[in-house]
């Protein structure tokens, strides 16, 4: 069972599958079934409904939606973005959802979201500035997705364990290293950290020769690798002991290991991710609900919450006012825009490409 802050970690970066969800709340003592019921306490009957994370629905994070219509919207909770999509393109209908930026497109090119009315967002122009720049914010100029969340996935390393006199992502395949670092199993890490050290030119959509460099660096990483981790818990662990030095992590396993007193340093790029909301193409309830909701999730005071509850960045620039600095630097988020301006961002890879390489890391971790 995940812990509670490696749980919302998951969930704040969409990177749990429904069982570790599952066998984290049967440990709790809940179950899948009575989620949703958290968003269903509601005085009055708000006639919205929304597509959303498990976790990420918590009245604290909308307070002022909460407080003018007396209850909370009708969450669905999604598990992966593909699956959604999939979901909505079979008929099933709401009026928001929570896609990530490398989504957005296909969605759109899918028909199943709209373009937003940006003057219908009071605090539309607080959102930080760079959080516009990846793509799917705008697509083909036009604002599909509102920014809501974001946050850093790092290459990190223990120099007392690992000492390195020019540190970069190569240190996951290089031999004197073996079994000493440990890599992510999920697809999409797999492509930027490869791609990144094949010295892909774009890492989401690489040529036939780069996908040719790319599958070898996977088969160095997972060679070097003493082990490829799925559970936050499990790689925090590893560092904490010893047992590696150098790792993919997200933000709460390096916040909590500093928390120890390790001397955990971060490898440049940082790859942030971003995601957001959506408006729906067929949406059975109120429009004009869905806007002020957007708006209530931009609140400052909900930012707070967000950033304090699961250590992950909120849009709008002004929360991180009511953060104490300290809070901020120890996770990172003191100069939110400058992390973005020197990150990698995850990108949408292009469909025709996605399930080719998705095969080949599949065949890597094989043995092929």
């Amino acid at each position: 069972m995940l812990k509670p802050k490696e749980f919302a970690e998951g969930l704040a970066h969409h990177a749990l599958s429904r069982r570790e969800v599952a066998a984290t709340l049967a440990g709790a003592g809940l179950g899948m079934a009575v989620m949703p019921m958290a968003s269903r306490h509601a005085r009055a009957d708000p006639n919205l409904s929304i597509f959303e994370w498990s976790g990420m629905e918590l009245p604290d994070f909308h307070p002022e939606y909460t407080a003018r219509y007396g209850g909370e919207p009708q969450y669905t909770f999604l598990a992966e973005e593909e699956a959604a999509l999939q979901k909505l393109r079979s008929g099933f209908t709401v009026d928001l959802s929570h896609p990530c930026t490398a989504s957005t497109r296909r969605w759109r090119d899918a028909g199943v979201i709209r373009p937003i009315d940006t003057a219908r967002i009071a605090r539309w122009g607080d959102i930080i500035p760079e959080l516009f720049k990846p793509n799917g914010v705008l697509v083909d100029g036009v604002p599909f997705l509102m920014p809501w969340d974001f946050g850093f996935s790092q290459i990190v390393y223990n120099p007392a364990i690992i000492p390195l006199d020019n540190p970069s992502f190569d240190v996951l395949v290089d031999p004197q290293f073996e079994r000493k670092v440990s890599m992510n199993a999920q697809f999409d890490v797999a492509l930027a950290v490869g791609g990144v050290i094949a010295g892909n030119q774009n890492i989401f959509d690489p040529t036939e020769e780069e996908t040719a460099r790319l599958v070898e660096v996977w088969r160095r990483m997972i060679k070097t690798s003493r082990f490829l981790w799925s559970d936050g818990t499990e790689i925090t662990q590893a560092m904490a002991s010893g047992e590696v030095g150098a790792a993919y992590m997200w933000t709460s396993g390096i916040v909590e290991l500093r928390q120890q007193g390790l001397d955990i340093r971060v490898i440049d790029p940082v790859m942030p991710w971003l995601c957001g909301l959506c408006l729906n193409a067929d949406h059975p309830g109120s429009e004009e609900q869905a806007y002020d909701y957007l708006n209530a999730v931009l609140d400052p005071a909900g930012g707070k919450a967000l950033i304090e509850s699961y250590y992950i960045g909120h849009a709008n620039a002004k929360s991180y006012e009511l953060v104490d600095h300290a809070t901020l630097v120890e996770y990172g988020l003191d100069d939110p825009a400058a992390a973005l301006r020197r990150g990698l961002f995850f990108d949408e890879v292009p469909p025709e490409k996605r399930d080719e390489l998705i095969n080949l890391w599949d065949e890597v971790q094989a043995g092929g």
